[in-house]
């Protein structure tokens, strides 16, 4: 389709008219086969001017969208990083909390645990320390148990205790296994 002003077709107009004048003048014996014509839309410059006007419009409001688009990506995006972050702070939580039971069942069987995990214990979970304390069994027997902290927990007790706190007396006195041990039997 071909778009064009109506002074432009104005002027086109009397152009091939006189064009085709001259050509029936030196030619006249021989005619030119018909063309079929092409499908031509004339508009006033008001016209036109109203259909930019329109595109501009239509132009604008796709970017506005797009806009809008974007930064709901970028909000749900921003929301799924903040969930991750806090599935992750959770998931730490957890793993704290299940070592934390594992120390504190331990101590509860009467069984000896190794200082750092008494540590760890006290500093993550002190209502859960004082539980086990409270609830521990006597064992005539006790078993040593194995650390159920990693090297990074291990690391982390010992830079986080503030130049390696030696746990207290009765602290001491479970992880041996002695029960309750005073001052002068030491």
């Amino acid at each position: 389709m071909e778009l064009r002003s109506a002074r432009e077709l104005r002027r086109n107009e009397q152009l091939a008219r006189t064009t085709a004048k001259k050509a029936e003048a030196s030619a006249p014996a021989r005619k030119a086969p018909a063309r079929p014509a092409a499908d031509k839309v004339t508009l006033s410059r008001q016209a036109v001017s109203y259909l930019e006007e329109q595109n501009r419009r239509m132009w604008q409001y796709q970017q506005e969208r797009e806009q809008r688009r974007q930064s709901r990506l970028d909000s749900e995006l921003s929301a799924l990083d903040t969930a991750k972050s806090r599935l992750k702070r959770m998931e730490d939580e957890l793993d704290i909390l299940n070592k934390c039971q594992k120390i504190a069942a331990s101590i509860m069987k009467g069984n000896r645990v190794p200082p750092e995990d008494l540590r760890y214990l006290m500093e993550h979970d002190q209502a859960g320390y004082k539980l086990a304390m409270a609830m521990r069994r006597h064992n005539p027997d006790p078993e040593d148990e194995e650390s159920a902290l990693d090297d990074e927990d291990r690391n982390g007790a010992v830079e986080g205790s503030g130049g390696g706190e030696a746990p207290s007396v009765e602290a001491a006195g479970a992880s041996e296994g002695g029960g309750n041990v005073s001052a002068s039997a030491e």
